[in-house]
């Protein structure tokens, strides 16, 4: 069951990932061209195949967190919830 769960949650954020690099590379055809027609002007391809990479760099970066997770969620979210615990405790301290 918790498995299904996770795998669940996988699929629904690379699908996001999915539809937010293919959304980037399509904006940036489409306003490639409005520039061209209306200012005669060339579009930043390196700044949009920057983000790109950073997109595809982030999908990469999750998809391996993730696996790791999935392999110690028991003990990754034990740490969480100690390390925010101690968090607030020191803004409390101050407020």
């Amino acid at each position: 069951m918790l498995n299904f769960i996770f795998e669940s949650i996988q699929g629904t954020v690379n699908l996001l990932f999915f539809v937010v690099v293919v959304g980037t590379v399509v904006v940036s055809f489409v306003y490639a061209d409005r520039l061209r027609k209306r200012h005669s002007a060339d579009f930043p391809w390196n700044k949009a195949l920057a983000i790109i990479a950073i997109e595809v760099g982030l999908w990469i970066a999750f998809n391996i967190f993730f696996e790791i997770f999935q392999a110690y969620w028991v003990w990754i979210t034990i740490g969480t919830i100690i390390v925010l615990y101690i968090i607030s405790k020191k803004k409390r301290r101050y407020s």
